[in-house]
């Protein structure tokens, strides 16, 4: 057998599998420390699990700068076992991008090749890779909320992967502010419930750029709708989040026409309309500050239709607006039970000796003290006044200047959330005379 002469050694040694340019190959001869590399367009892809999903709304200013200066910072760059393409490591995309775009549309070679820190991939490559595109993009403040929301929770998946249990939030916490991304565990907490519970039902305005305090806000109305939900139906809380996320997609749209008014009407109309409860009282119970506006302003005008914006516009942010009509209408037991409610919790917080007794007729209470000459004047005060609400030719009451509103020297003995709840009061007893019974 004849023996075999160096040229054809040679070429069995570089024949496949040995080849030099296959991917394992490339991965095995990369620098196991960081080294500056020359490299080339062709070699390079972008991070495909970017937390940017949206255009960089610098994007034109940083391709006039490159076009004008080159690039000053050239991205940093890796390569996963047994890939072809390095990609970048921590921040670089968009820069990426524009040279690409610069070297079709020049053909200028500084455009094609650049000198970039090649960094290892170690065994935290995907967790490091994505902490640091999070903590570049943080720095540079071009994220959008819910950009940063989806790359945290895709944070706590890798997170979990890597050691094989689910974390808590404060663990979460610990492990992406180690791995240089600092983040609080309320912030997490938040960054959850967005992507669970709002990004379904409204993406358009958050990929729009709705931001924190909008989003804080819309959570804030979530729990609150969801607490009022288990108090009158406390045997169909599955029920729950279908309905609010349908009521919070009828808003989602262009960012410009999203309104936190027209989500607060949709979820109390579609509560009033599911738990057959009047809306006025479900908005209270959100805790609507415009609603007592309105409840008062109310009480001190004549009784008019409110006005309804034109089709096709929301109403102002500080407006009333009146219940959608598809609200369920209280006949005359609801609205003296509610009213019971109200006044027993009035007094249980102002003078807890005044004993309420709700009753199906008149205002739908009565009121009863063992001994009200030992009342306190603020307990005084208060039974006159359900005194002169059941009877209008009771005497009038005395101190009632300082049970509503106080005196130059004390504060009124009624707090704000007890006399919102008197003002829905005063508002249902005035529609007992219009209630249709069924």
């Amino acid at each position: 057998m004849a023996k075999s002469t160096t040229p054809d050694l040679a070429a069995q040694l570089l024949a496949a599998p040995f080849g030099r340019d296959t991917p394992a190959v490339q991965a095995a001869s990369d620098p196991l420390v960081d080294t500056p590399m020359q490299v080339t367009l062709d070699q390079i892809r972008p991070y495909q699990h970017n937390p940017r999903r949206s255009p960089n709304p610098q994007y034109d200013a940083i391709k006039a700068s490159i076009r004008q200066r080159g690039l000053d910072q050239p991205p940093s760059i890796t390569r996963r076992p047994r890939e072809e393409h390095f990609i970048i490591r921590n921040g670089g995309n968009t820069r990426l991008a524009i040279l690409n775009e610069l070297w079709q549309e020049t053909g200028d070679e500084r455009f094609h090749t650049l000198l970039c820190l090649f960094r290892p991939w170690t065994a935290r490559g995907e967790i490091l890779a994505l902490t640091g595109h999070l903590a570049e993009n943080e720095l540079r403040g071009h994220l959008s909320y819910i950009e940063r929301s989806q790359a945290v929770e895709q944070a706590r998946q890798l997170y979990e992967q890597e050691c094989g249990q689910p974390l808590n939030q404060t663990e979460l916490a610990a492990r992406l502010t180690a791995d240089g991304y600092p983040v609080d565990q309320p912030s997490i907490s938040r960054m959850g419930d967005t992507v669970a519970y709002l990004l379904p039902a409204i993406p358009d305005a958050l990929h729009a750029g709705l931001g924190r305090p909008q989003v804080s806000k819309l959570l804030l109305l979530r729990k609150t709708a969801r607490q009022t939900w288990k108090r009158h139906a406390p045997d169909s809380d599955a029920e729950f989040e279908p309905l609010f996320q349908h009521s919070l997609a009828r808003c989602d749209g262009d960012l410009a026409q999203f309104s936190l008014d027209r989500v607060r009407d949709e979820v109390i109309g579609d509560l009033a309309q599911h738990l057959h409860r009047d809306y006025d009282e479900l908005a209270l119970d959100l805790g609507e500050t415009e609603l007592r506006r309105g409840l008062l302003s109310q009480l001190l005008e004549p009784e008019v239709p409110l006005p309804r914006p034109e089709p096709g516009k929301l109403p102002a942010a500080g407006s009333f607006s009146a219940p959608p009509a598809q609200a369920a209408t209280a006949n005359s037991e609801q609205l003296r039970k509610h009213i019971a409610e109200l006044a027993q919790a009035i007094s249980a917080a102002c003078a807890p000796t005044i004993e309420v007794l709700a009753q199906n007729e008149g205002l739908g209470f009565a009121c009863r003290c063992a001994d009200a000459a030992t009342l306190p004047a603020q307990g005084q005060a208060l039974l006159g006044l359900w005194q002169a609400l059941a009877d209008p030719t009771a005497t009038p009451v005395a101190n009632l200047g300082a049970l509503l509103c106080g005196t130059p020297a004390h504060n009124p003995w009624l707090d704000d959330e007890t006399l919102a709840r008197l003002f829905r009061l005063i508002k249902l007893a005035r529609q007992l005379p219009h209630a249709g019974d069924r």
